[in-house]
């Protein structure tokens, strides 16, 4: 498994294709110390996720609108959502690559969703119900909407909804209606805003049931740095009444490693940290 590798780019068929764009599919494998880690920036064209159970899934990135809009990169599909799409890929009684991340019978929310690769997987998996959310532009929620009608099938349809959530923002009626909701809220790259960690785990916390399995499972690339991402693990979380079960590095083949807060002492080389995500499974603290 090449994440990069899952993904192909369907262009337009009135497209007209130059030398880039002909290479764009096969870079990863050309060049593999350059990894792809997001793929799309063209609502007119298709990315297309091969997951190993559901077989091709097709999603529109939206057509943002202004720095705002844009500065939430929901205009593409990023390597931590494909990788969360294996994580919990998989169809009833078939094992998963991590056997703590089932989403069959779970209600699901993914924050930050997207193109909403990662809850039209849960849904495909066996989720009992997903919602999907991100930053409330009507570009982002309707590619979301546009998505969900192109991958998941009529009968699935009722046990879906879409929702805008600017994180933190609790006092909304779809906040109020929901608090400690769902047993599994998925976030896919959502870590490389550290101004935004502490709304974002404010609203884990709320949305997250109240039962003693409820988990969040969370991963996100090294691409932006590790001292962006590692406040929200070692000083955000807890201080949100929420914990760490587990976490760990895996990288863009499906490698393992120790989670470290910093590596090479503090001069890792770029290429090679764009290869890894971190991988992590949070739940409410457990009071002693």
């Amino acid at each position: 498994m090449l994440l990069p590798n899952l993904v192909t780019l369907r262009y337009p068929t009135t497209a007209e294709l130059g030398p880039e764009d002909i290479l764009s599919n096969t870079l990863s494998s050309l060049y593999p110390d350059d990894l792809v880690i997001q793929h799309g920036d063209d609502q007119d064209t298709l990315v297309v996720y091969h997951n190993r159970a559901h077989g091709h899934l097709e999603f529109h990135t939206a057509d943002v609108n202004g720095e705002e809009q844009r500065r939430k990169f929901a205009h593409y599909v990023w390597n931590a959502s494909v990788l969360m799409g294996e994580l919990i890929g998989g169809k009833k009684g078939e094992q998963r690559l991590e056997k703590n991340w089932r989403i069959d019978g779970e209600t699901v929310l993914e924050l930050g969703a997207g193109a909403g690769l990662a809850g039209i997987v849960s849904l495909l998996s066996g989720a009992k119900e997903v919602t999907f959310t991100d930053y409330p532009a009507p570009p982002i929620i309707e590619t979301i909407r546009k998505n969900v009608a192109k991958n998941v099938p009529d009968h699935l349809k009722a046990n879906i909804s879409v929702e805008g959530h600017q994180w933190g923002e609790l006092d909304g009626p779809f906040a109020m209606a929901n608090a400690h909701k769902y047993t599994r809220i998925l976030a896919a790259d959502c870590l490389w805003m550290p101004w935004e960690h502490e709304t974002l785990a404010r609203s884990m916390l709320h949305f997250l049931s109240d039962s003693p399995d409820a988990r969040i499972f969370c991963i996100a690339g090294f691409h932006t740095g590790r001292a962006k991402m590692a406040p929200f693990y070692e000083e955000v979380v807890p201080s949100a009444g929420l914990e760490v079960e587990e976490i760990y590095e895996m990288d863009a083949r499906g490698r393992r490693r120790s989670w470290k807060r910093e590596r090479d002492g503090g001069n890792e080389n770029v290429g090679e940290r764009k290869k890894w995500l971190s991988v992590a499974r949070l739940r409410r603290a457990v009071r002693q």
